[in-house]
């Protein structure tokens, strides 16, 4: 059995329309004349809707205060970012400045130093190796066979001298130090002309020292006198300024002196030197060349 349809009613949109107009019209005319029916509701009403519209205003601000700082935030971050990238950059400009001022240091040193030994021909080189002493008193350098760089040429660095080449490759060089144990040096004390040895001591380099040895008992040699390479060294050239004596003591055999020797040059800091391109060997065939008698 069909269920009955229920009629349907359809109301044009203008009666609608109209309808809703009057009713508009019907409560405004009805809140004014019964105004003072109404407010009590009014009244009531806005005990209640007020807190909440206050309570709603409240939640928009903090959420608008929280956008604004999470933008604040971002943007702050952003600029922290800046910041730490300029001024990593500038760290970085600053260190390339001072390498290039220590660098140029170097250089003045070096030309310095040439100058002090301008009878001398020398080119620079760089230390690429050291031994693990914690002194430079065996280390490599930069500068081998192909560079004309021989073995007995003495090194230079500082005010004095610092070693010489003990072996020679291809494109590297190794010097030994004076202040290495297995090394002496014949000297020559300045203002006396005492011949002695010097002769390396890391032990006592802690202290700033190394042994000046087989003084003559009748020296005079004080603390302070400048000690240089003795032209009785085999593969040393002479007057090369090694170090300042101090401390000078008889032995207990009581025929020779001994004492200590500051070097002038910093053995824990070394990074360039100067290689002496001439040989002893050479230096004393020209000078046998020069005395030679002329026929």
């Amino acid at each position: 059995m069909k269920e009955r349809e229920k009629p349907k009613y359809d109301i044009e949109p203008r009666y609608v329309l109209l309808i809703m107009t009057m009713v508009c019209v019907f409560m405004i005319f009805f809140s004014y004349k019964f105004d003072n029916v109404f407010t009590p509701i009014r009244t009531r009403l806005n005990s209640f809707v007020v807190p909440l519209q206050k309570g709603i205003t409240t939640i928009g601000n903090s959420i608008n205060n929280a956008i604004d700082n999470f933008e604040e935030v971002e943007t702050l971050q952003k600029e922290i970012a800046r910041l730490q990238e300029e001024n990593g950059r500038l760290a970085r400009e600053k260190e390339e400045i001072e390498q290039s001022l220590y660098d140029f240091e170097r250089i003045k040193q070096l030309l310095s130093l040439s100058d002090n030994y301008k009878d001398y021909n020398t080119v620079g080189a760089n230390i690429i190796a050291k031994d693990s002493s914690g002194y430079y008193a065996r280390f490599t350098l930069d500068k081998g066979y192909k560079d004309g760089i021989k073995v007995d040429m003495n090194v230079l660095a500082g005010s004095g001298l610092v070693g010489i080449i003990t072996e020679v490759g291809s494109n590297y060089s190794v010097v030994r130090s004076v202040i290495d144990d297995n090394n002496y040096v014949s000297a020559i004390v300045t203002k006396t002309n005492d011949d002695c040895i010097v002769c390396g001591n890391l032990e006592m380099l802690s202290i700033g020292y190394i042994e000046i040895r087989d003084l003559s008992i009748n020296s005079e040699a004080k603390n302070n006198y400048k000690v240089y390479t003795s032209p009785l060294s085999e593969k040393y050239l002479p007057n090369i300024l090694i170090g300042y004596i101090s401390n000078i003591q008889s032995e207990n055999d009581g025929l020779t002196k001994n004492g200590y020797l500051t070097p002038v040059v910093d053995f824990e800091h070394l990074s360039t030197v100067l290689i002496v391109t001439d040989l002893k060997k050479d230096y004393l065939a020209d000078d046998e060349e020069d005395s030679a008698p002329i026929h």
